[in-house]
Order: structure tokens, then sequence, then C-alpha cells
């Protein structure tokens, strides 16, 4: 049986967000105030509607788990880890190709889908704009839409958005480089089925996953000078291989050996001074991607 929002869709040939009331966002964020590093590794989920100024908008809720992980392990963080459900994230609504977010008694405009080639947008979620490079399609599922490339701004952070789906950093989050905080979009899927992004991501509402995609990971000190360390805390995970690019993609060190390791120091005092992109890969072949920073 189609949603009124699926009718919809048929109607206009357009995606919008959200396509159906199954719809639902894996999406990770963290934020380092250089003590700690607070995870929440979030599901989004549609739940009910709210009016406003006549407006139909569907409401947004999370669920997941939260930890913390050391900046330096000589002053452990005090925050502990518990799963959450139930929290309200905003009321989303897609009106005329364009998508708002409305909380706290006003509506913000998200992402604009009405956009051409060469058009700047300017929204609730890019202060500092992002100009539309390209526009092209890709495949959700076994249908095409459309997607809104990015020129390479704010340090390449985010570089598209989807009709139906959101941008590459999630939903609500920021368009530009937050520098203490960070997310990671995952998957987006339909009735508990992931269809773009990790085909083996859980969006499965109800279902906490107990344990944070990075809690197995610490990494240290961050910032550094000259050396970090990556420290695998589960005892049968090992390092199988890592890579380091900068901000703007561009390789600096890429080590492809099975290595082995639970632990493995890896030397940057030869990088100047600024944010990287460290990513680990571990023997079950689980990818993780951090920021680390070099003073």
């Amino acid at each position: 049986m189609f949603s009124a929002i699926q009718l919809n869709l048929m109607a206009q040939q357009f995606f919008p967000i959200p396509v159906d009331t199954t719809s639902a966002w894996r999406i990770l964020r963290e934020y380092n105030d250089e003590s700690c590093v607070y995870h929440y590794n979030s599901i989004y989920y549609v739940d009910g509607t709210v009016i406003h100024n006549g407006k139909k908008y569907y409401k947004i809720y999370e669920e997941g788990h939260y930890s913390t992980s050391d900046v330096n392990p000589m002053f452990p963080c005090s925050g502990g880890s518990y799963d959450y459900s139930g929290v309200f994230r905003g009321a989303i609504r897609t009106e005329n190709r364009k998508t708002y977010q409305f909380i706290n008694g006003y509506a913000y405009l998200l992402m604009d889908f009405t956009l051409n080639v060469g058009d700047t947008m300017y929204s609730y979620l890019t202060q500092e704009g992002k100009i539309i490079e390209s526009i092209d399609s890709v495949l959700v599922g076994n249908e095409y839409r459309k997607r809104f490339n990015f020129q390479n701004s704010s340090f390449g952070y985010c570089n598209w958005m989807i009709e139906g789906i959101g941008h590459e950093r999630g939903l609500f989050e920021t368009m530009d480089y937050p520098f203490e905080s960070w997310s990671d979009f995952f998957c987006y899927g339909e009735n508990g089925i992931p269809i773009f992004g990790d085909e083996n991501c859980d969006i499965t509402v109800g279902k906490i996953e107990k344990k944070s995609l990075i809690n197995d990971i610490k990494i240290y000190p961050n910032p550094a000078y000259n050396n970090i360390t990556i420290n695998l805390s589960e005892p049968s995970a090992k390092i199988k291989s890592y890579s380091i690019t900068d901000i703007y993609g561009k390789s600096l060190i890429n080590k492809n050996a099975n290595l082995n390791k639970n632990i493995l120091t890896i030397n940057i005092k030869k990088y100047e001074s600024g944010i990287y992109l460290l990513s680990i890969t571990t023997n079950d072949n689980k990818t993780f991607v951090r920021k680390i920073i070099k003073k």
C-alpha cells in the first residue's frame, strides 16, 4: 500500500525527503574538545507529523549509542557510554523541490534541489554557500536519483546532496567544515533495507546497536606534534593496513601490507600543521576513517 508521500512522488517524478514514512538514515557524529571525543552512532527515522503554518512536516527521531574516547590516555574521559532512543531531531518536509526543517518554532531551508549548474546554495546547513559544479544521477536501490555535486569548497568536506536522501555528511548536519565536530553518513534505507551507501549497514529501528562503530579504536594524542598511536581495544582485532590523506584527498602514506598489529605508532613529524584523514582497515575488513590534527 502506497503512502501519501509515495503517491506524490509518482506524480512529480521527484524524490522528496522523506520519500516515505519508512525512510531511515545511519549517521555517525562526533565532537572533539581536545580532551575527549564524544561519539553518537545514530539512526534517524520518521515517526508522526506536525503542522506548522498549515504545512505538514514529518517528525524525525534518533536512537543509537553514545560513547567517549580519550584524546590522551593520561587524561581519561568520564562520560561513559549508553544507549538512547526517542530523541527528537526536528521535523522535515519537501515542497517545490526544497527541503525544510522545523525546530524550536522556526522553519529553515536545508537543501534546494531546484538549482542549476553554477548556482550557489545558501541554507541553514551551509553559511558559506555551496556552488553546484555538476548534476548527475546515482543508482539508489533499483532507481536513479538526481545528485548535485558541489565545487571543492570548505576543504572538500561535503561534496554532494541527493534527492530523497540528504547530503554526504548527513541530514541535519553542517555542510561546512566543522573543525571540532565531524559527521559521516553511512547509509540510507527504506522498509528496513539499506538501498544507498554501505549495504551491510543496520538501520533497524528499535534494535539499538550496542557498540559504536568506532568504539573499538583509540587514536592518541590528537592533536599531535610528532607521533600518533592507533590502539585497538579488542584483543582479537588487528590493524591490516592504513593510509593518511590531506583534506584535499592527496595521499601521504599508504601502507597496504598485512600489518597484523593491535597497536601501531605513526610518525607524522615531517608533515605541515593542519588536518588530515586517517583510514584504518582491520583484519575483518572493517574500515574506520578518523580526523587527525598535526600541530
